[in-house]
């Protein structure tokens, strides 16, 4: 029987260290970065020793994909349950999705970083940000054309996305940038404007949408979702 300290098992002890590691990743990539960044910086903000680093992680290149990862499923985890609740038409779900996903992303601008900045830094994080992009534009399509995604419609969806991960960016590096407040980063630094870009996007895609075989919306993401990472 496996021993029991602090009343967690060995399992839970491990699976918490590594919980500790993701944290720490997000903290220190999301505002020293890749390049600036070390084993040692990472351990420091887990408050664990560098031992229990590489029990877990090869690498550091490994503990940003696992990362990269984790903020994947937290985000598809986002979508499903947006979906589940919103009920209503496409203009509906779409609403629902976008004002979870603003939630999620302004709430913690250091994920914005991590997912869409940082995941520039190797060929292996950028092919990693490709598959998460692509998924988004999967999931995009497949919202505006029920019926079936066609290649038009994942056009429309990608430049849908495109332009909603730099107005991302954008806001995520507004401090940086000293943003003024008719700046692109302010859109989404301030609760009001994050409000006002989730209802034009919903404009926009039911505008884009309307182009498209109408059916009934989805209640879930599509087979191929945001966990292909």
């Amino acid at each position: 029987m496996a021993r029991v300290y602090g009343g967690m098992s060995s399992e839970q002890r491990v699976a918490r260290r590594r919980e500790q590691f993701l944290d720490a990743a997000v903290e220190v990539f999301g505002t020293v970065g890749w390049a600036g960044s070390t084993v040692a910086d990472l351990c420091r903000a887990a408050k664990l020793s560098p031992r229990f680093f590489y029990d877990e992680f090869p690498s550091r290149e490994e503990l940003f994909l696992a990362t990269t990862d984790r903020i994947a499923a937290q985000v598809e985890q986002v979508v499903r349950d947006a979906l589940a609740t919103g009920g209503g038409d496409v203009r509906a779900q779409a609403r629902h999705v976008l004002s979870a996903l603003a939630d999620y992303f302004i709430d913690d601008p250091r994920t914005v970083r991590v997912a869409l900045m940082e995941s520039l830094a190797t060929p292996e994080f950028r092919e990693q940000r490709r598959v998460l992009l692509a998924s988004f534009v999967e999931l995009t399509a497949h919202l505006m054309c029920p019926g079936g995604a066609d290649r038009r419609s994942r056009l429309s969806a990608g430049l849908i996305v495109g332009g909603v991960a730099e107005v991302l960016i954008a806001g995520a590096t507004a401090n940086e940038s000293r943003s003024r407040q008719d700046d692109l980063g302010s859109l989404v630094v301030h609760r009001s404007g994050a409000d006002e870009l989730v209802e034009h996007l919903t404009e926009l895609f039911t505008a884009v949408a309307r182009n498209f075989p109408a059916a009934t919306p989805p209640t879930q993401p599509p087979g191929t979702g945001m966990n292909a990472l």
